[in-house]
């Protein structure tokens, strides 16, 4: 007695269902970024308490301050408002505005960057739809055309959920030995590892702030990022996770299937 689902995925819907499954985790990932920065109450203000944030600013800042700057900055960069212009903060008892030119500059890429990263996730949800959808009907065509088969539909719908698990479990160890890459990188000179990011997502050296003008780099501090880094690997471990657990479930009960008429 044998199994009538394994074995029996096609090379276009390995690929097919491997590429949806790395389009579902950078899905997931530009979701947990937005997360962090929008949908966690207090974690800016809890950052720049842990680190003292306002001491290295130059002048003196109250942690209100800090976290309000942060806001209007992350309100920027998701597109809810369209200008730094009037964001104003208090040092040394004078109110005025918070960035500087240089700041604005290097804060439009980056706006640029999370506008461009909320679209592309819109065409990756759509891309990664269309490519389960055709593995869903290469499935039923080919199970519909072998003879002496009942019950095709069901049929179709194991070897689905089997094809797209396993794409999925190959896209998560794929993606996972990347990020390893990148922890063991990031531990070893997280400094250098900031520094290539940039490289990779700015083609300008306005991310290269000076802290004795620009109090922007004072605010986010390389020690944020790292703690926003861990963060944002958390959520989305946390959630790949669940559906690996449910990828696996669906591997292990049809490995326990001797025979389906």
């Amino acid at each position: 007695m044998i199994s009538q689902i394994r074995g029996t995925e096609k090379l276009n819907e390995k690929i097919a269902a491997f590429t949806a499954g790395i389009l579902i985790l950078i899905v997931i990932l530009i979701t947990a970024t937005e997360a962090l920065c929008y949908w966690i109450p207090g974690w800016w203000r809890r950052e720049y308490a842990k680190y003292n944030t306002p001491q290295y600013v130059t002048g003196e800042m109250s942690l209100d301050d800090a976290v309000y700057i942060t806001e209007q900055m992350l309100e920027y960069c998701i597109g809810h408002i369209d200008t730094l212009d009037d964001t104003e903060a208090t040092i040394d008892g004078v109110k005025a505005p918070f960035f500087t030119e240089r700041e604005k500059l290097h804060l439009a890429d980056c706006r640029a960057i999370f506008l461009g990263a909320v679209k592309f996730r819109i065409v990756a949800i759509l891309a990664a739809a269309g490519l389960l959808i055709a593995v869903w009907f290469s499935i039923q065509k080919r199970t519909e055309d072998e003879s002496g088969r009942e019950n095709a539909r069901e049929l179709t719908r194991r070897r689905f959920a089997l094809a797209v698990s396993r794409g999925y479990l190959k896209a998560l160890a794929a993606l996972v030995l990347f990020a390893l890459f990148l922890i063991c990188l990031g531990l070893y000179d997280f400094t250098f590892l900031f520094t290539k990011f940039h490289h990779v997502f700015f083609d300008n050296d306005l991310w290269l702030l000076d802290p004795s003008v620009d109090n922007l780099v004072n605010v986010m501090q390389e020690s944020v990022f790292s703690d926003a880094a861990i963060t944002i690997g958390c959520i989305w471990a946390v959630c790949a996770a669940i559906l690996a657990v449910l990828s696996a479930e669906v591997i292990r009960r049809s490995s326990s299937e001797r025979k389906i008429v």
